[in-house]
């Protein structure tokens, strides 16, 4: 009996839909330094009341009870809803791109399931969290071992011992490594984020697994690259905008709540050097992050379960920063749906093949 593809459809927007939900959890308490397991259950943020089954039926329950708590009758902000519905349109497109390879949609479906919460928390917070970039980079390097383990086409290791994967990652690590160094050479401080780098190395150890079968591993990277920067290109003015009146308008409320220094605030140096910003390089290429994340998860204590937030310190990006994070997330996944294509074309362009002589 064959399943019809609507049934595969319908099931992975419903699928979607309910790791959304999750992902809102995420998303939510990550930058707070929250567990995401501990409370097991949803509280509302504002009153912190006990979520029942009612209040978390994805999508259908943010608009029956009219986008508002069903206890403080506070509002509910629409990202919760925006981010079901995305995760969910997103998995249909996903199998629908590679439902002629179940576990290249698989392994994609978890990895963008993943990069959901990395766009909106560095977004929000110029933050990525070190679990989330470890976990991309583990579904690759692990749908990388399936085709391997099960002699898929494409899945031979570079050179007879080199898995793609881990070339790929190392790739993405030393592109995007450089454009920091580079940053920080012309304005002598940090201009891109680890984390950021970070994140290149699990997308460019999923891209290099992409590619066709006898194609070089660095095939997408260019188009990566530029859907990326021109995704930044063109959203980024509105962020600065924007960032920078809201900053306005903080300060000017500082000031007539009488804090007239806090519009003369100065930047503080971050204390980077070449040296370490070297070093910084080297720590993404040998899983530094992998070592740091499991020590401080042995030593992690456990938290009330419903405390209130705690904040790290006050540190504000500079009104002209934007957090490149969401802009690589962009550009990947538009590298997924038409990198390939666009890739073909641009040869096609740049490298006419020969009229055939005539006979």
């Amino acid at each position: 009996m064959i399943v019809p593809v609507w049934f595969w459809a319908t099931t992975a927007f419903l699928f979607g839909i309910t790791i959304g939900s999750y992902l809102n959890v995420v998303i939510y308490r990550l930058p707070l330094h929250l567990s995401t397991s501990d409370p097991q259950w949803s509280f509302c943020p504002n009153c912190r009341t006990r979520l029942t089954f009612l209040d978390l039926i994805p999508l259908f329950s943010f608009l029956l009870l009219g986008r508002k708590c069903r206890t403080c009758k506070l509002p509910i902000s629409w990202r919760y809803f925006s981010i079901e519905l995305l995760t969910g349109v997103l998995f249909v497109a996903l199998f629908f791109q590679f439902q002629t390879n179940a576990a290249t949609a698989i392994a994609l479906i978890l990895f963008a399931a993943v990069l959901v919460p990395i766009y909106f928390i560095d977004l929000a917070t110029f933050m990525i969290d070190d679990s989330l970039n470890l976990l991309i980079f583990v579904i690759a390097v692990g749908r990388e071992i399936v085709g391997l383990v099960t002699h898929e086409a494409g899945y031979t290791l570079l050179w007879g011992w080199l898995p793609r994967s881990i070339a790929g990652a190392a790739l993405g690590v030393l592109i995007f490594g450089a454009i920091r160094v580079v940053g920080w050479l012309w304005r002598r401080q940090e201009a891109m984020g680890l984390g950021d780098v970070l994140l290149a190395r699990g997308m460019g150890a999923m891209l290099a697994l992409l590619v066709p079968a006898g194609a070089s591993i660095l095939r997408l990277f260019p188009m990566w690259i530029l859907l990326a920067c021109l995704s930044g290109l063109i959203v980024g003015p509105a962020l600065i905008f924007f960032r920078t009146r809201t900053q306005k308008e903080a300060i000017s409320e500082e000031t007539n709540a009488g804090n007239p220094g806090a519009a003369d605030e100065e930047i503080e140096s971050d204390g980077s050097s070449l040296g370490r910003e070297l070093a910084d390089i080297g720590y993404c290429l040998i899983l530094g992050d992998a070592w740091g994340y499991l020590s401080a998860l042995m030593r992690r204590e456990t938290k009330p379960e419903i405390s209130a937030p705690e904040t790290e310190d006050d540190w504000q990006p500079a009104p002209s920063a934007i957090p490149f994070g969401p802009f690589l997330v962009i550009g990947f996944l538009a590298t997924v749906f038409v990198g390939e294509w666009l890739t073909h074309q641009y040869l096609l362009f740049a490298f006419p093949k020969p009229p055939m002589p005539p006979y």
